[in-house]
Formats: structure tokens, sequence, C-alpha cells
């Protein structure tokens, strides 16, 4: 079903996961007329940084960088004043609607082409293409001295079902790990996380097993670094907006 015949109230795009990338992408796939379903587990979360004091570079013409005068000195961000900034930012485009739940599953037809997503309600999206912006949230198991919890950072639950599905449909990861120092509000911990191996994607994000299925950031083997997972957005939305068109 290409666009012209898709249902009126069908996104576009549904983007999963509402991070650096997540919500770099969904945003300018809306301000360029895409419309865009943004999943994220919580509205609380969006645009999260681990701490105050991160320094990253945000791409020029996004959310993130639109933000920038009221969150950042210098080159250092406030974790509160991005969240709120970018929050605000999302809801205010037209074309975007943001959705707190979780996905917990993936729509497939009878070639297998992924056509949208159910999340824990029981609820179903429909949507020709997926993009997935998952962070460091896939099957996560997060460390705090002697004590692991199933969540990909402090007090934010895994992706858990979503990462247990993807496999049973083929899809291979990679394990990955990432260190969090801590600061006087918030101890330190370490993260171990699922990304899609390199031969899972190809060079724009596609899923290649999944037809409509996409993936980009850490999620997709992106480097550990905030700088570039907003990079990743971007490209999220300039391929996205390419497949559309």
């Amino acid at each position: 079903m290409g666009a012209a015949d898709q249902p009126a109230d069908q996104p576009d795009v549904i983007v999963v996961g509402g991070g650096i990338t997540g919500s770099e992408a969904a945003w300018r796939l809306a301000r360029g007329g895409v419309s865009t379903l943004l999943v994220t587990t919580s509205l609380d979360t969006i645009a999260t940084l681990p701490g105050d004091g991160w320094s990253f570079e945000a791409p020029s013409g996004g959310v993130l960088a639109g933000v920038a005068h009221e969150a950042r000195s210098a080159s250092r961000w406030s974790a509160r004043a991005l969240h709120r900034g970018v929050k605000r930012d999302l809801e205010r485009e037209p074309a975007l609607h943001v959705l707190q739940s979780t996905v917990v599953d993936l729509r497939l037809d009878e070639a297998g082409r992924v056509t949208g997503v159910a999340t824990w309600e029981g609820v179903e999206r429909a949507a020709p293409r997926v993009a997935l912006c998952l962070g460091t949230f896939l099957g996560a198991r997060l460390t705090v001295g002697d004590t692991m919890e199933r969540a990909g950072r402090l007090s934010e639950l895994a992706d858990d079902a979503l990462f247990e599905r993807l496999g049973a449909l083929g899809v291979r990861f990679v394990d990955r790990e990432a260190s969090i120092e801590g600061d006087a509000l918030s101890p330190g911990y370490r993260v171990t996380f699922h990304a899609l191996h390199a031969d899972e994607t190809d060079d724009h994000g596609r899923v290649r097993r999944l037809p409509g299925l996409y993936a980009f950031g850490l999620c997709a083997g992106g480097p550990c670094d905030l700088t570039a997972s907003a990079e990743a957005g971007r490209q999220a939305a300039q391929t996205l907006s390419v497949s559309v068109g």
C-alpha cells in the first residue's frame, strides 16, 4: 500500500524510542511534512541525558540545536532543560504525535514486511515504515555495585519483549557495554545491551531480513557517543524522508 492509498490517520513512519536519536529523527521528519508517530516508554524521559554537564554537538537545523540557547552553557548541557525544551518542541509539530507506550511486537504481512507495531496494551499501530532508535535498551541489564536490574538506564526498564521478538525473527545481535560515571546525585553504573549485528542492516539503516524496518544509533551498532547519536537522528530523518517521497 502506497502513501496515496493508506488510511488518512496512519502515519508514514513510526519512530520507536524517544532518546537523542529518536527525538531528533521524529522532529525532522515531522518538520519536513512526514506524518510521524513517536512511541516512547515515558514522556518524562524524552531526550534524557545521564546527568548534567554532558558535552555534545547537535546537528544544525534540528530540535536539539533549536533548544541549545536555553539548555546549553558553553558546550555543556543541562539535562532537565534539554528534556523540557525537546519535549515542548516535539509536541508543537502538527505532523507529529508523541505516544507514551512500549512497543513489544512488530506487525508483519504475509510477505514478511513490517507494517507497524503492537504496544504492551495490545493496541496495534500501522505504518509502512518503522524505525528503531532504542539506544541502550534492547535486552539491557544494568549493574550498580552488586545489584543487577533489567534496565537500559537508571530506573528505566529494558526492551526485553521487542529484543526477544527480533531474535525470534532471525535478527542477529552483538553484545555491547557502556559505563556511566556517578556524580553527587546519581550512582555510577554499567549497562550491557544488544545492538543489531553489522550484517543485519545496510548503509541506509534498513534491516535486510525485515523490509519496512530500520535501525539507527546505538541499537544499530553506532558509537557510544552523544554527538554520534544526535547525528544518527539526522541521518535517520534524511533516509526515511527519501523513502516516503
